[in-house]
């Protein structure tokens, strides 16, 4: 990652049965503390309000695709390498799309 740099997932939030927290995680140099969730503080990866687990609002909005983005300097990872990626959800459905960086 470069400085500036944003990370992004879409998400499609079911209405139906919406999540109480969604959870994007990398990982850097074997790493996987760099962490953004929206929704309840309900994970218990991390510390919150570090790199490892940093609130970014409010769930999104149901019934349409939303793209969540993270600047790279929130969960600690300007100038790191990422080797990975997962998607959580706490209760409730979601669908998770395309996902990547998009540079400064």
């Amino acid at each position: 990652m470069q400085t500036g740099d944003t990370l992004y997932g879409y998400v499609y939030v079911d209405p139906a049965n919406p999540p109480s927290a969604l959870m994007l995680q990398w990982n850097a140099g074997g790493s996987w503390e760099h962490r953004a969730y929206w929704g309840e503080s309900l994970f218990t990866w991390g510390i919150d309000g570090t790199d490892s687990r940093r609130y970014m609002g409010s769930l999104p909005a149901t019934s349409q695709w939303v793209r969540l983005e993270v600047p790279a300097s929130a969960v600690g990872l300007e100038g790191a390498a990422v080797s990975g990626m997962a998607f959580s959800l706490f209760d409730g459905r979601a669908t998770w799309d395309a996902a990547g960086r998009v540079p400064q």
